[in-house]
């Protein structure tokens, strides 16, 4: 009863009403100009030239129909509706501002030289996204675990911390990580914080304000706003926390006290993450100061925050991030290109399993192919409506030979895909639109890595305690009509 209380009084839900209430407003100024004169014809007018622009421009399919369909049934206002919000409502100067600041990483980066030599790296070094070599990676299980390395490491901090989440919430967990943080501000340590206004509406209001007066550098990312904005969807998800350019972590889990099972709305929450050692953690530094420099409009100097390398190598270690503000689908493609790559197995857990077309068909392709195809999904929904698009998923998949499960004790929220034992990704980045569309997100691609043995190792041990879905079902023709209807708005989920 109390999180229903705290998510109906929270930021989120005002500003999403007041954006319902401009909708609402929108619509009735639209039919009352359309009764006057000839201006419906003209709306009709517009609604089929968007639908003739839409049907003719560069963008995911799934995207089009998105738009197509309720502009199609709705004409009389469905074009202006989408020349009023589809626009991205970001003015040349931001935009500018991110390029440069993404050109600029390649001062920083090109001195390593691309000794993997593959692909993927390939791909990532064009981005200026190096694999590393002299670097220890520790995979992470759990989010406890992953708190208690964090906590040790964060306690031991001699310069700085940097942390980047997509949530923050009040709780157990933020309480005790901020106690401790303050006890390294006392020490003189810089620390900067980030985090999203919309994924961390449970927050107080102007909680930003309230960390600066304890000495924190912080930044709300893309504050919501109270007038209709497309840009709005544009969230920051990434997971970052860097500590004296040594140590860095990332993963699933965000600061709430689901990600350490302290509470259990949704079942046994099984998150999963990443510690990095050495060399690699340059990327997760470079990642961290383009987003402080994008939304603080500072410039800073990178080295000032530079760590070291280990002798030992562990493989190969290239951290990554993806941006919805330029048009390289960086996670996107990387997710396709490890498909593509496999021959004997991929291995994959997502909390959210709502894919684009080409993602679909890469994995089914892969599986009548006979690669052995395994995908691990909630069995316990956090979201309802988000659950039922993923179940729509499920038959096709299965039907072309992949072997889907539910996560049987809850809700299993680590994003990582496993190829061959001997490749894989492990970051923030769901198998959805959101994430691979619309989001900021962080990825870690591995390379001949010991830690894929033991990200291997949990997920053979996770698909002991799930259920695998051998039959598909049949669900009543009301449950499936809504699925269906669901499925044409999957970008916007």
């Amino acid at each position: 009863m109390k999180r229903i209380v705290r998510m109906l009084v929270s930021r989120t839900s005002l500003i999403l009403l007041l954006v319902l209430a401009q909708i609402v407003l929108f619509l009735v100024l639209i039919d009352y100009v359309s009764a006057i004169g000839d201006w419906s014809i003209v709306f009709y007018v517009i609604s089929i030239i968007i639908v003739i622009y839409l049907i003719a421009k560069e963008e995911n399919p799934y995207y089009k129909i998105s738009w197509i369909i309720p502009i199609l049934v709705f004409p009389l206002f469905g074009g202006l509706f989408y020349l009023f919000y589809r626009q991205r409502n970001l003015g040349s100067k931001v935009l500018k501002r991110h390029l440069n600041i993404y050109l600029n990483r390649y001062d920083y980066v090109h001195t390593y030289e691309n000794k993997l030599k593959s692909k993927k790296s390939y791909y990532l070094d064009e981005q200026n996204w190096p694999a590393y070599e002299h670097t220890k990676t520790d995979f992470l299980p759990s989010g406890e675990i992953m708190f208690e390395s964090m906590l040790k490491d964060i306690g031991e901090a001699k310069k700085y911390i940097f942390m980047e989440f997509f949530i923050i919430s009040p709780g157990e967990m933020w309480d005790t990580l901020l106690a401790l943080l303050q006890e390294k501000l006392a020490q003189g340590l810089d620390i900067k914080l980030i985090f999203d206004d919309f994924g961390s509406s449970t927050l107080p209001f102007w909680y930003e304000k309230k960390l600066r007066k304890m000495g924190f550098d912080v930044i709300n990312f893309n504050p919501m706003k109270i007038h209709l904005n497309f840009a709005m969807n544009y969230r920051d998800h990434r997971k970052i926390v860097v500590i004296d350019g040594k140590i860095g972590y990332t993963g699933g889990i965000n600061i709430g006290d689901e990600y350490i099972n302290k509470i259990s709305p949704f079942g046994h929450w099984l998150d999963a993450g990443i510690r990095i050692e050495g060399e690699a953690v340059w990327s997760l530094v470079i990642s961290f100061l383009e987003t402080y420099r994008f939304m603080s409009k500072k410039d800073i100097f990178y080295e000032n925050y530079k760590g070291h390398k280990l002798e030992k190598t562990d493989g190969f270690v290239a951290p990554f991030t993806d941006t919805p503000l330029d048009k390289e689908l960086t996670t996107k493609n990387m997710y396709l290109s490890m498909i593509s790559s496999a021959n004997t197995s991929i291995d994959i857990t997502t909390p959210y399993l709502i894919i684009d077309n080409e993602l679909n068909t890469s994995l089914k392709l892969a599986a009548k192919s006979g690669v052995k195809v395994r995908i691990i999904i909630p069995n316990i929904p956090d979201k309802r409506i988000v659950y039922m698009v993923t179940e729509s998923y499920v038959p096709e998949l299965v039907e072309a030979g992949c072997n889907v499960y539910r996560y049987e004790p809850g809700f299993i929220h680590s994003k990582m895909m496993i190829v061959d034992n001997n490749k894989a990704m492990i970051g923030t980045a769901n198998l959805d639109f959101r994430s691979l569309y619309l989001h900021f997100e962080n990825t870690v691609f591995l390379d001949g890595c010991q830690t894929i043995d033991e990200m291997t190792k949990f997920f053979n041990e996770t698909i002991e305690k799930s259920i695998c879905v051998t039959k598909t079902g049949k669900r009543n023709i009301i449950y499936r009509l809504i699925q269906i209807m669901l499925k044409g708005f999957a970008t916007l989920m």
